[in-house]
């Protein structure tokens, strides 16, 4: 989820009409921030207010855990060291 891209209830109003007839769980997955594309992910708060939305609209879902950042190994943040200290190249 991105702050300001994907976590509003408009989104999750579109998310809803995406899923609805279709037996599936949504998982919800809090972006890692990725400073060089100024994205940045949604706040817990958002996304707490995000799954009611999805609830209240009758789809099953739940937040991820988010793991890795603390130690650059969340997605991106390994990819972005490697490429600043130039041992990767496309």
């Amino acid at each position: 989820m991105i702050e300001g891209v994907n976590d509003t209830k408009e989104c999750a109003i579109q998310l809803s009409k995406v899923v609805r007839g279709i037996n599936c769980h949504v998982n919800l997955i809090p972006l890692n921030s990725v400073k060089e594309r100024n994205l940045i992910g949604t706040t817990r708060k958002n996304a707490q207010q995000f799954l009611g939305f999805l609830e209240d609209l009758g789809v099953s879902a739940t937040i991820r855990r988010e793991m890795g950042s603390d130690i650059e190994g969340a997605c991106g943040q390994l990819r972005r060291r490697v490429i600043k200290e130039g041992e990767f190249t496309d």
